[in-house]
């Protein structure tokens, strides 16, 4: 054969060889071989309600109805709905589709909180085995008819979404995390957030010191922004930088909102020693302005001075501010103002304190201090002993503080 002719044929038998696979494997549509019905869907619905509100619309239904109504306009029919009390793994999902016989798995996931309604809306495709499309947001009740209308574009973007999954041979939409991310923390009781207190998904509650929380198909790779509250704590932030992982996170502690404290100490006061401070403090503005009353009582038993020998006690009265930027840092520096008395052995001294400094270290429930004086002596009234001022010019003062 000539080498041209056999060039010819070989190019012939290729063009032969690959209109047969190509047209087969490009006509290869997303519905796969299962035996999954594609024309059904299951809804997998759940509703989490903090509080009792009359509402004028129930929004957990409206959200069903719409995303039905859109999934008929593809002549998608729901074929069964599911009602579940916790969130549920990719490999739940895809169990329900196979035991339902369907490819469509729409979850609806709301919660009402504070009246703030919030809501999970992911589309799984039980035969590919991943969330075609997922959503969420949040809104106040208050907003009314505004509300349906938020509900009808969020439906409307997810649908758009799925079905432009479809489009392609190839879907090239984000990849879902498959797992809820596991924390580890020191105080039960405490609700993580994905998300901000005012916008966010329920990640669930620590128990035993350990939480893995709900399934929510966020985008694997990509940072997320979370909260943590406790009741009568105060909130703290936190990241997850490559967010779920497989790597457990150990969470902050949370400080506790502080509305009273009862403080125990040891003063240093010139010359003086075993000067021992007790003092309360009640907080008008919790961990931040606080009203605070001391009683303190010392002498110095190795001194010649019958009048240092004396027992002498102070009644102290103040108020006192923290400077730092966040109520629940754990390094907080703090100032006042005030006025005490002493008295001893019948002298009664008048101390003003027109500048108190001090700093601590928090912890949940109480927390470590360090104070320093400088008093100023506005009068005294000598019954029998005539002191030495210079004693009273200065003291400092370290201790611990209970917090409730």
């Amino acid at each position: 054969m000539n080498p041209h002719n056999r060039y010819f044929f070989g190019l012939c038998v290729l063009g032969m060889v690959l209109g047969w696979v190509i047209p087969g494997w490009a006509g290869e549509s997303d519905q796969g071989t299962s035996s999954l019905d594609s024309s059904a869907g299951i809804f997998l619905v759940r509703h989490q309600d903090t509080e009792s509100l009359v509402l004028e619309q129930d929004y957990p239904a409206y959200i069903k109805t719409a995303l039905e109504r859109a999934f008929a306009a593809f002549a998608i029919t729901n074929q069964k709905t599911i009602t579940v009390s916790t969130g549920l793994t990719l490999e739940q999902i895809g169990a329900l589709c196979q035991e339902e016989q369907v490819r469509w798995g729409i979850m609806v996931m709301t919660t009402m909180q504070d009246g703030l309604f919030s809501w999970y809306l992911g589309i799984y495709d039980g035969e590919m085995q991943y969330f075609r499309s997922y959503d969420s947001f949040a809104t106040y009740v208050e907003t009314g008819i505004f509300t349906t209308q938020i509900i009808d574009s969020a439906v409307e973007k997810i649908v758009k979404n799925w079905h432009d999954s479809l489009s392609s041979r190839w879907f090239d939409g984000k990849v879902a995390v498959t797992q809820g991310q596991r924390f580890m923390g020191n105080q039960d009781g405490v609700k993580v957030l994905f998300g901000s207190q005012d916008h966010f998904l329920e990640g669930g509650v620590i128990m035993n010191g350990v939480l893995t929380t709900a399934f929510h198909p966020f985008t694997q790779g990509v940072p997320l922004q979370g909260t943590l509250v406790k009741d009568r704590y105060w909130p703290r932030s936190f990241e997850l930088p490559q967010g779920i992982t497989d790597t457990t996170v150990l969470l902050p502690a949370l400080q506790r909102k502080t509305r009273h404290s009862l403080g125990f100490g040891y003063e240093f006061r010139g010359d003086f020693f075993a000067c021992l401070d007790m003092e309360y403090r009640f907080h008008i503005l919790q961990d931040r302005l606080f009203l605070k009353a001391d009683w303190g009582i010392w002498n110095d038993t190795s001194s010649l001075s019958e009048e240092k020998r004396a027992l002498h006690q102070e009644y102290r009265f103040g108020v006192g501010v923290y400077v730092q930027p966040w109520n629940d840092a754990a390094l907080r520096l703090f100032g006042g103002t005030g006025l005490s008395l002493v008295t001893a052995s019948g002298t009664l001294i008048t101390l003003a304190d027109p500048l108190w400094l001090g700093v601590e270290y928090h912890f949940p429930h109480w927390a470590l201090k360090a104070e320093f004086r400088l008093p100023e002596i506005l009068g005294y009234r000598r019954d029998r002993y005539e002191l030495d001022l210079a004693d009273f010019s200065s003291y400092g003062l370290v201790g611990i503080l209970l917090k409730w």
